[in-house]
């Protein structure tokens, strides 16, 4: 997921000016923006001489193994991943419910339909009591 980071933007203003970065990828590719990072490329940071101003600046680190995974930040990111795909599974799981109400009201009124005819059959046969 960072490794795509790095084949996409070489310049820091393409970076900052990306609007296709997921909650994902700038939460665990990146360091905070209130650490005060330089960039080098998008997952090679410089960092400042004083970043104890959060935890996540001094989990943050170049390692490309390590990153910012154990950061808040990127925990935050998979959340918003998470809430994303499954609100696509959610409207999947409601056409489908939708779908077997439909298919079940349709079954019942067919049954109600054969019972009621078998009745009248019946009823005009004589065999009704």
């Amino acid at each position: 997921m960072c490794a795509e980071l790095n084949q996409s933007y070489t310049m820091a203003q393409d970076f900052f000016n990306a609007h296709d970065i997921t909650p994902l990828q700038s939460g665990c590719c990146k360091p905070p923006t209130e650490c005060g990072y330089t960039f080098v490329n998008p997952t090679y940071w410089i960092s400042p001489i004083n970043s104890a101003a959060d935890m996540d600046c001094l989990q943050w680190g170049n390692d490309q193994m390590q990153l910012c995974y154990n950061c808040d930040s990127c925990k935050a990111g998979l959340l918003a991943n998470l809430k994303k795909e499954w609100r696509r599974v959610d409207i999947i799981l409601i056409v489908t419910l939708v779908a077997l109400i439909l298919v079940y009201l349709i079954g019942c009124c067919a049954f109600r339909n054969d019972k009621t005819e078998d009745l009248f059959r019946k009823y005009k046969q004589g065999t009704y009591t």
